[in-house]
């Protein structure tokens, strides 16, 4: 299959693990075979648009999350790192991530002084 059926699956792979779902949950709630979630994130069918935005409402993401290409797909090293980040992330809450986002800003503005 195309390089975007694997880029796609790949994501909701990550974004399923990250809601620690297992395949049959989320297949469960899509009301799809476990095994067809499979092969979507293997990259092995072409869904429907209308599929893939059912997949971001159940993982609670924008369909253009699934879709978006890595900026910098020739740094393989960046991407593996924030995508690792995204999925601490996603599993905090939004207080949590008000908090981490001011520290992060802080530590950015320490390095530059």
């Amino acid at each position: 299959m195309s390089n975007i059926f694997l880029r796609v699956g790949k994501k909701i792979r990550l974004y399923r693990k990250a809601r620690k779902l297992t395949q049959e949950e989320l297949g469960e709630l899509l009301q799809i075979d476990y095994s067809y979630l499979g092969r979507i994130e293997r990259g092995e069918v072409n869904i429907t648009i209308e599929t893939l935005n059912k997949i971001a409402n159940a993982l609670n993401i924008a369909p253009s999350q699934l879709l978006e290409e890595d900026k910098k797909s020739n740094d393989k090293l960046k991407t593996d790192i924030l995508e690792k980040i995204d999925t601490t992330l996603l599993s905090l809450s939004t207080k949590e991530l008000e908090v981490l986002h001011r520290l992060i800003k802080e530590a950015i503005v320490l390095k530059e002084l």
